[in-house]
């Protein structure tokens, strides 16, 4: 028997060992919490932030959004350098300050430059970046988080970029339809693999990258799992009632039995 499971993932907060990621939709993410004294449902005057990225950089310049329970915000940071190694590619922490207490539903990055990066982004100036896929519309507060020593940038009220007024208005990419995986004839008849193949999906549905997540242990079996996956079909994630670019985890199971 031979069958395809497939899931969905955030690519940082997957577990197990996994290859690093070969395509980036943006130079950098933003990681948040809310300030310590935020109250039970995460509302808090400041939000604790970093960047991380999938290879060492510096942010030149970055734009960050964040829609929260109490308006829209956005604020920038400047000559921020990303270090350490995958999957802990990040910057220092830095506090953002709102006017008022509030609870961020999301928070990314809309406009960046970067600088020594392995992906080229550097080459390209001023990047604008879409909106990610969130999956959810709203994940729980994470846990507070001290500001002492850390530096300060002001958060400004902006009006709404984008609305949820739509039946759905957040999902993840899906598969739309799964290719056939195929058992090599040379393989071992009583060995049973299983590989995970990252695919990373576009704002038009198709495919612009794919590659092994985590190996079955057996070059073919990936292969194999690879070419399944690039000959599925996708549909885009949802955000903000737009089509949005999103990363897709296929597990091929092989088993010969």
């Amino acid at each position: 028997m031979i069958r395809a499971a497939v899931a969905t993932l955030a690519i940082l907060l997957a577990c197990g060992a996994r290859a690093q990621a070969r395509t980036e939709f943006c130079p950098a993410e933003v990681l948040y919490s809310p300030a310590v004294a935020a109250d039970a449902a995460g509302r808090s005057a400041s939000a604790v932030f970093s960047l991380y990225s999938e290879s060492p950089r510096t942010i030149v310049s970055a734009t960050i959004v964040a829609d929260t329970d109490g308006g829209w915000y956005t604020w920038d940071v400047a000559n921020l350098p990303l270090t350490g190694t995958i999957p802990q590619v990040r910057s220092e922490l830095l506090v953002a300050d709102f006017p008022k207490a509030v609870f961020v539903r999301h928070a990314w990055i809309i406009h960046v430059r970067t600088a020594g990066d392995a992906f080229g982004w550097q080459t390209l100036g001023e990047v604008s970046c879409g909106i990610p896929s969130f999956g959810v519309p709203v994940a729980g507060p994470q846990k507070p988080l001290p500001v002492g020593g850390l530096q300060h940038v002001k958060a400004t009220p902006i009006a709404p970029l984008y609305s949820t007024e739509c039946p759905h208005p957040f999902a993840p990419a899906i598969l739309k339809h799964a290719a056939r995986l195929y058992y090599p004839s040379f393989a071992a008849q009583d060995q049973w693999f299983s590989a995970q193949i990252a695919v990373a999906v576009g704002q038009n549905d198709a495919i612009a990258d794919a590659w092994v997540y985590k190996s079955s242990g057996n070059v073919a079996m990936d292969k194999n799992a690879l070419s399944a996956a690039l000959a599925s079909s996708y549909a885009s994630a949802i955000s903000y009632c737009q089509k949005a670019e999103g990363i897709y985890l296929f597990r091929a199971d092989f088993n010969p039995s």
